[in-house]
């Protein structure tokens, strides 16, 4: 193998894994971040008209929260995925996606620009994300009628939207 080819694959092969593993972010600040098993963090976010919303709204119904960030390739890859699951159930799952850190007019355009449908939720500050621990983004929550955390997906791999879905499957039934 020549050396611009071994240099190709190595390059290649970098990308492949930092779009599995997705996108890092400065490590969380919190000693214990949400853990399968136990209560969804409450949380209070502004969506993109402004409107509040808090994830006790949607106690009874499956919830599945998607955290993300525009200039994260792994989560433009995510995004559209996610959308599809939420349509594929309908009224019940409720997919919350929360943009970290970022102003609200880039998201808005990003949105815009790539005909996002899902409830857009900004975290600017970023503290429902260190509540999560967000370390690696995308990071899939699906959280139990009953407020309870009982998945957690970070970064994207091919079995992803198949995992998602059989969870959230249990869950519905469940």
């Amino acid at each position: 193998m020549t050396k611009s080819k071994a240099l190709i694959a190595y390059v290649a092969l970098g990308l492949a894994l930092i779009t599995l593993a997705g996108c890092t972010q400065p490590p969380a600040e919190v000693e214990q971040a949400v853990q399968v098993g136990l209560k969804a963090p409450a949380f209070t976010l502004p969506d993109l008209s402004g409107q509040q919303v808090t994830l006790d709204q949607f106690k009874g119904k499956v919830v599945m929260l998607e955290f993300w960030a525009t200039w994260c390739g792994p989560c433009r890859m995510t995004m559209p995925l996610m959308e599809s699951i939420q349509k594929e159930f309908g009224d019940n799952l409720i997919l919350l996606t929360i943009n970290l850190q970022e102003p609200m007019d880039v998201v808005r355009d990003y949105v815009r620009a790539e005909n996002v449908h899902s409830r857009v939720l900004l975290d600017e500050e970023g503290s429902v994300g260190l509540l999560y621990g967000t370390d690696s983004i995308p990071l899939q929550i699906l959280i139990d009628k009953q407020g309870i955390v009982r998945f957690i997906q970070a970064g994207f791999g091919p079995g992803t939207p198949s995992q998602l879905r059989g969870e959230i499957k249990r869950l519905i039934a469940g």
